[in-house]
């Protein structure tokens, strides 16, 4: 072996040491609790009690488990409503931002980027506040009209108010995706569509969009999976008026919020959840043909 070769390797082993504790071994802990009875009085270990091995029980009982059948349809929901309402925003704000009618638009940019720069519990705090039922400008707004909800109370208020929410965190990373990839469009294929008498709209859809396909796509991928994997944002809204809403927050409650923290049978919906991102991740890639080009 080269010296160059083995320093390189020795160079790297520290930070693939570092990896692998961080990364790998939890994920691999995780999958080997979900075939046992860990839970409260025999996890972590003490010196009378250790785990057993159940196989499949706590598989069997997920999947048989209204409140994962109700979080695993709602999540699908959210993931559905949301990345519409993201990229609809997306779209909408990068093509103003693209204008030339446009001034100012380092300011316009920087305030659509607020979000980003924000603490999520900061963020949170505040939304929570705004759909207050009793002091919240929201109801506040919607009262002139005769119109008000329990947002922080009732589940199906609360969960329009996640998806609100999460379409406010998110637009900033698909708002910069989107504008870069029209940025990218040749204004020679634009020119083109207008000499043949194509208008506004049918430049949008027919030429600007197919162009600039591949990254938006992309980038709809990823929010996808991040709003499949909601915890954060519910948990600090409510999290036990999601439980049942959302698969992660279902799993978390399992093993540390219940009556019985069940830790084997919070790991197996964990190892569900991913099973099914994996799964939808591949089946988004193939269908959108991303990877096709790629080095």
């Amino acid at each position: 072996m080269k010296r160059t070769t083995l320093a390189a390797i020795l160079l790297i082993l520290p930070g693939i040491g570092v990896f692998l504790f961080f990364n790998l071994y939890p994920i691999a802990y995780s999958i080997y609790l979900s075939f046992t009875n860990a839970q409260m009085g025999n996890f972590p270990l003490e010196v009378t009690s250790e785990l057993e091995v159940t196989g499949i029980d706590n598989y069997a009982w997920i999947m048989n488990d209204p409140g994962f059948k109700s979080a695993f349809m709602w999540t699908w929901i959210f993931v559905a409503i949301s990345i519409a309402t993201k990229l609809l925003f997306g779209i909408i704000l990068s093509l103003v931002y693209n204008s030339k009618w446009v001034v100012g638009k380092p300011v316009y940019r920087g305030l659509l980027m607020i979000p980003w720069a924000l603490p999520i519990l900061f963020s949170v705090s505040v939304w929570r506040f705004m759909f207050d039922p009793v002091f919240g400008p929201v109801n506040i707004m919607l009262e002139s009209i005769g119109f008000s909800a329990a947002w922080t109370i009732e589940a199906n208020p609360a969960f329009f108010a996640m998806i609100v929410i999460e379409t406010w965190l998110a637009y900033p990373f698909m708002m910069t995706v989107i504008t870069s990839a029209l940025q990218s469009v040749s204004q020679s294929h634009i020119e083109a569509s207008i000499i043949d008498g194509a208008g506004y709209f049918q430049r949008l859809f027919r030429v600007i969009l197919p162009i600039a396909g591949k990254p938006i796509a992309f980038a709809t991928i990823l929010t996808s999976a991040a709003s499949f994997q909601f915890f954060m944002v519910p948990f600090i809204y409510n999290s036990a008026l999601f439980e049942d809403r959302f698969l992660l927050l279902y799993g978390y409650r399992k093993g540390f919020a219940s009556s019985i923290p069940h830790y084997g049978r919070a790991a197996a919906a964990m190892v569900i959840s991913i099973i099914f991102l994996a799964i939808f991740m591949y089946i988004a890639m193939r269908i959108t043909k991303i990877q096709e080009g790629s080095r």
